[in-house]
């Protein structure tokens, strides 16, 4: 297996304010939806194997369609994810197939964290923890972040 951290910061418009991307973060729909990847969802129970940290929390079923070769090859993949709402977002653990693992924590702040109180604004940060098999970490990655890249923007609208 593969470990890759990695994250994003993103300025958001002066006329969002952080109560309405902390309530947009917490619609689990909502944020389900903003992904261009997912195709279908629904609620579902935990898995019986699941975290004992991770059993209260909500539970979805998602499909996404998956592009691995532009124009020639799509596919589609089923997994489940666990949703918890924090003071200041959202953290979700994704259980994909193939050992796939990835852990995000969507956040709101006044200004990236270790800058000055010069920076005005809010910003979205979001923090990736990915785990996959030897070989298809740049996919996932690939993946996950042109999604997010998606997501972001549709929620900062």
């Amino acid at each position: 297996m593969q470990q890759i951290q990695f994250s994003s910061l993103t300025p958001l418009p002066p006329s969002v304010s952080q109560e309405t991307i902390i309530e947009k973060l917490h619609d689990h729909g909502a944020m389900i939806e903003q992904n261009p990847l997912v195709i279908h969802y629904k609620r579902c129970q935990p898995p019986a194997d699941a975290p004992h940290d991770e059993a209260l929390r909500t539970w979805y079923e998602l499909t996404d369609r998956i592009v691995y070769i532009p124009g020639l090859l799509y596919g589609k993949i089923r997994y489940r994810a666990s949703f918890e709402n924090t003071p200041l977002g959202l953290k979700t653990h994704i259980y994909a197939p193939l050992g796939v693992d990835i852990r995000n924590e969507w956040s709101v702040s006044e200004r990236p964290p270790g800058e000055s109180q010069d920076k005005q604004g809010l910003y979205l940060r979001e923090e990736n923890d990915l785990r996959c098999p030897f070989g298809t970490a740049f996919f996932v990655r690939k993946n996950v972040e042109q999604s997010h890249s998606t997501l972001v923007a549709r929620l900062a609208k």
